[in-house]
């Protein structure tokens, strides 16, 4: 039943996709030109050193883990679970076309799951390092589900050219795409998870995607409430 749930929810995403592909092909680049990263965009996240792309899976961290949906790094481009829109914090409206610019906090929302790409107090388990994971839903997040995107020179605007860094809003660590695999049930899949400092396995480039084009605009005032707190950490 999990199994056929999943593909009938994989098929879905597959349906999105497409129509989004056709509702902003209108906005491709010519001559090969970097495309902005703005809210709303679909994109995939690949570490630059180990060549994996971040993904959420529908199996838990299990032993001394949270218990929460795991985040692995995937090479398949088959795999739809490495799908995520990017999406303003809660309490700061971030339109569609809204570009992401330097310092910019931000959430990453699996198409595949609906769930958000998520940190917390918790030991990784390969690496040793701070667990990350994908957690909540539509309708269900928090402040432990904001990074910061920060990269070294370039222009103001995050573009899919850029290696970028994603730090995590409350304990600092910065998302990093390791080398160690897992055994099953996620056999050849490698971690993601939260090193303390900038690293090569640190950085990050927006791969293939959807991308809204950058529109200028004056967003309203939010009306909604602050994040909620996270208990567990």
């Amino acid at each position: 039943m999990l199994a056929r749930r999943k593909r009938l929810g994989l098929v879905a995403v597959v349906l999105v996709m497409g129509a989004l592909i056709g509702e902003v092909r209108c906005a491709e680049k010519k001559g090969g030109e970097a495309a902005q990263v703005t809210c709303g965009s679909v994109i995939a996240l690949q570490g630059n050193k180990v060549g994996t792309q971040v993904a959420c899976q529908e199996v838990a961290y299990g032993g001394h883990g949270s218990g929460q949906m795991a985040c692995t790094g995937v090479t398949s481009v088959a795999d739809l679970s490495r799908y995520f829109t990017v999406k303003g914090v809660q309490g700061e409206e971030c339109l569609q076309g809204t570009p992401v610019t330097k310092g910019m906090k931000i959430r990453l929302q699996n198409k595949a799951t609906g769930r958000w790409l998520h940190s917390h107090k918790f030991r990784s388990m390969l690496s040793k390092s701070q667990e990350v994971s994908c957690f909540g839903g539509p309708g269900e997040s928090d402040d432990s589900d904001v990074w910061k995107v920060t990269w070294s020179g370039g222009g103001k605007f995050w573009s899919n050219g850029d290696k970028v860094n994603l730090q995590h809003d409350i304990t600092g660590v910065y998302l990093a795409a390791m080398s160690g695999q897992y055994p099953q049930p996620l056999t050849g899949q490698r971690e993601i998870a939260g090193a303390r400092t900038k690293v090569v396995e640190t950085f990050f480039s927006a791969a293939e995607g959807i991308y809204f084009p950058p529109r200028t605009h004056q967003a309203p005032e939010s009306k909604e409430g602050a994040p909620k707190g996270h208990s567990e950490l």
